[in-house]
């Protein structure tokens, strides 16, 4: 029985070696290895092969660097298996694992760390201070899929509502981390985003460019750029790329290649050190706002919610909620955010959502516009289906009443918010304060925006949601004027939303507080839905129509919107 065992070993260990040895016997080409331009061709040549070269030496076998401009050139090489391992960025790796499953190989360790960042970066004589200053300027992008010269500036912009083409002045694409530092040197456009390594590097060989610029921001850390294998490599090759690759530092050449490219080592990492990378994607693309009629799932929900709050701060609030009914739900919910509250009423009556979180004025409007119906209301924290518009001033303003704010600054939210707009322009005109009794009035696209320009000076007064200000009050806010109470927002089905997802909607939505994951689920929410959903109907919202529809025709003040419902 031994010598059987014994000999059934012997020929599977004669067959893995004569595998090994046919592989670099009968190997015609050579292995090819990618290289993206992460500096520049110049240096990638210089560095890169080495290491190409150095791969050769220890498989004994031909090998090839294969340089692209592109970050699309190198992806669709993988995805041909054109190439048999690559030197990637890191979001194409997240980007291409998920469509084409390109295998993580090893990534670099430098300074202890297999992490790195983003940095937004001017000229050092520059007058801006940080990222919000760059609003209007000249901005250099490295790659349209560059993490951290791409992804994180428009993360930045998506979290404040915005797109690249909204808030720069021009951007371009430079194709090369070094080449948008130089850019920013030579004052040919006011920002960059740039890699850490690069720039750090590029520093530490005293590159008058870097010494001409000035870091203004720095991201949350990202996984190193990764070494990566197209899927269905072979085995062998592979693991034994990995292995080269893991043991340089321990060997003389490999250490000093290393040393040139201020590299420790490269050692195995995890998928999840790119978490962050597909978490900041997951958001762009939800800010985006793809056009969902031509991509329809027949068991996809699309879910919209206006935009009370920044792109961000509605993503953490929401995205739980969407989670917990997907996975309750042989439905996905697909959380879709838009850039105005008319973007997000269009989007429903024209069935691109199936369901959405309205205001009461938008609510009526889509009503009335396309014949949306609301089937579900919240309900708060303490049991009710109402909650406030407030008038709010800072703690130490002289401000008392509403009749105070004769020739003052005043902020309001979005001209289609309810608490926000509508009811804070009734209880105005109410103490005889009308839009021209005002010194300036502003309204902002978010409610938080409201309060953090009254906390800044800039505005004297501001109207909001009775739960924001409850938020903020500790930082310095005082309340001057309560409204009476207004119904909480709806749920509403669009006039292309099917029955069958109507009633699902309303099934899921409507069980919520009955579990203990569901509550937790709705704590996460705006304070007028912690306490779950309750059925809601078109009268319920009769009281806020009447406000609107009794708007004096002569008024002439711009007072309230202009809309009939």
């Amino acid at each position: 029985m031994r010598r059987t065992i014994f000999g059934i070993f012997f020929f599977l260990l004669i067959i893995i070696i004569s595998s090994s040895l046919l592989y670099s016997q009968n190997i015609q080409k050579p292995i090819k290895i990618g290289v993206a331009s992460m500096i520049t061709p110049l240096d990638s040549v210089k560095y890169y092969q080495d290491i190409v070269d150095y791969v050769s030496r220890k498989m004994g076998v031909p090998a090839e660097m294969v340089h692209r401009r592109t970050y699309d050139e190198m992806d669709m090489m993988l995805k041909n298996s054109e190439v048999d391992a690559a030197f990637i960025c890191s979001a194409p790796y997240v980007k291409d694992k998920r469509e084409f499953g390109v295998e993580l190989l090893v990534a670099p360790q430098v300074d202890g760390s297999v992490f790195y960042n983003s940095y937004i970066i001017v000229h050092k004589d520059s007058d801006i201070k940080n990222f919000s200053e760059l609003e209007g300027r000249t901005f250099a992008f490295t790659d349209p899929k560059s993490n951290t010269g791409k992804l994180y500036p428009e993360y930045l912009l998506a979290k404040k509502g915005l797109s690249p083409e909204e808030y720069f002045k021009k951007y371009i694409y430079s194709y090369s981390h070094n080449k948008s530092i130089e850019l920013v040197a030579k004052k040919v456009v006011e920002g960059a985003a740039v890699e850490s390594p690069v720039y750090e590097f590029l520093k530490n060989q005293g590159s008058p460019y870097v010494m001409e610029t000035r870091v203004i921001k720095q991201s949350h850390d990202f996984g190193m750029p990764p070494v990566v294998v197209p899927s269905g490599q072979a085995t062998y090759l592979k693991e034994k790329l990995r292995e080269i690759l893991r043991e340089m530092h321990h060997d003389i050449e490999g250490r000093k290649i290393l040393n040139a490219m201020q590299i420790e080592k490269f050692i195995n990492v995890p998928d999840s050190n790119y978490d962050s990378i597909r978490e900041m994607e997951s958001f762009c693309s939800l800010f985006r706002g793809a056009d969902k009629a031509e991509e329809r799932s027949d068991n996809t929900i699309y879910f919209g919610v206006i935009p009370r709050d920044n792109p961000r701060i509605a993503y953490e609030k929401y995205q739980p909620l969407m989670d917990h009914l997907s996975e309750n739900s042989p439905y996905i919910y697909e959380l879709v955010l838009k850039k105005t509250y008319e973007d997000t009423v269009n989007a429903l009556g024209e069935g691109k959502i199936d369901v959405a979180l309205l205001g009461p004025l938008t609510y009526l409007e889509a009503h009335a516009g396309f014949g949306a119906v609301s089937i579900l209301k919240g309900i708060t924290e303490d049991g009710e289906a109402f909650e406030n518009s407030v008038i709010i001033t800072g703690k130490e303003s002289q401000i008392k009443s509403l009749s105070d704010l004769k020739g003052k600054a005043f902020a309001f939210a979005s001209t289609k918010s309810t608490s926000g707009n509508l009811i804070p322009r009734y209880l105005l005109a109410d103490a005889g304060i009308h839009l021209r009794d005002l010194g300036e009035y502003k309204n902002f696209d978010y409610h938080d925006s409201v309060v953090k320009w009254i906390l800044r000076g800039k505005y004297d007064a501001g109207a909001v949601r009775k739960d924001v200000v409850e938020k903020y009050l500790p930082l310095g806010l005082r309340v001057i004027a309560l409204s009476d109470k207004i119904p909480t927002s709806p749920i509403v089905i669009g006039p292309k939303t099917s029955f069958v997802i109507a009633e699902k909607v309303k099934s899921d939505l409507s069980k919520l507080s009955e579990t203990e994951k569901g509550r937790v689920v709705l704590k996460k929410l705006d304070p007028g839905f912690r306490g779950g959903f309750v059925n809601a109907k078109d009268s319920d919202y009769e009281g806020i129509r009447k406000l609107i529809n009794d708007v004096p025709k002569t008024c002439g003040l711009g007072c309230h919107p202009k809309i009939k419902l």
